[in-house]
This record gives C-alpha cells, sequence and structure tokens, in this order.
C-alpha cells in the first residue's frame, strides 16, 4: 500500500533536484558564490522536508483511511510550518543570502508539489473498491 507514496517520491525527487540545480546556477551567475550557496541550501531544505514527508506517509499508510487522511493533513501541515520557520530563521543569518535561500526553497516547494500530484494522478490509483471483482465467484445455485 505504500507504493502511491513511494511513486509520488520518485516523480517528485528528480524534477526537483534539476530545477534546484538550474535555480543554484542562475543564483550563482546574478548573486555569486553566496547566492549560489543559500540557493543549494534552499533546495535542500525543501527536498528534505518533503522527502521527509512522504517517508512519514509510507509508515502511517496501513492505518484505516481517517486516520491516513488525518496524518496527511497533519505532515503537510507541519511541512510548511517548519519550512516557514527555517525561513524567516535562516533570512536573520548574516552570512546567508535570505533572498536566494528563501526563493530557492520556494520554487523548489512549487516543483516539488506539481511533480508530486503529476506523479499521483499518474498512478491511477482506485479510490473504490471495484463492484466487479476479476475472480468470478460461484453460487451454490450453479448461476451467478
Amino acid at each position: 500500500m505504500s507504493a502511491p507514496f513511494a511513486a509520488m517520491l520518485r516523480g517528485a525527487l528528480l524534477p526537483t533536484l534539476v530545477v534546484g540545480a538550474l535555480t543554484v546556477l542562475v543564483f550563482g551567475l546574478l548573486r555569486g558564490g553566496s547566492g549560489a550557496a543559500a540557493a543549494a541550501i534552499g533546495v535542500a531544505i525543501a527536498v528534505l522536508f518533503f522527502a521527509a514527508g512522504l517517508k512519514v506517509m509510507i509508515r502511517i499508510v496501513e492505518a484505516n483511511p481517517v486516520a491516513v487522511f488525518a496524518g496527511a493533513m497533519a505532515v503537510y501541515l507541519g511541512q510548511l510550518v517548519f519550512l516557514g520557520v527555517v525561513v524567516l530563521l535562516l533570512g536573520q543569518v548574516a552570512w546567508l543570502d535570505g533572498w536566494a535561500c528563501g526563493l530557492a526553497v520556494f520554487v523548489a516547494t512549487i516543483v516539488w508539489q506539481v511533480f508530486q500530484v503529476r506523479a499521483y494522478l499518474r498512478m491511477r490509483q482506485p479510490v473504490y473498491d471495484d463492484p466487479h471483482p476479476s475472480v468470478p465467484t460461484h453460487h451454490a445455485g450453479g448461476t451467478p
């Protein structure tokens, strides 16, 4: 059952790393080495936060659907709150280009979310029980 979350992790990680590398390159060209380093830190923070969230979901997916939904909402809210706190705290660090770090986190977050949803939609995961199972059932009367 953890396959959907593993697929979402695979589907979001590579595009985020590619766009993250481009973001680091752009900030390196625009703001020098400090901008590139700050952008790399921002991308790393976003990737770690969202990958950790999916890893948590892989662990709780075997619970009942209400618990999984509550867990998913708690994980997502926690990710956004902690991500915001980290960005705000890092914005106050003198040696870090806060603008580059914050924008890199934003870009990586948007790319991660878009490709995570894209991966989920491409899985074609059924959300209901199949009313017509593929295995025929035999009734005692001889006719199905």
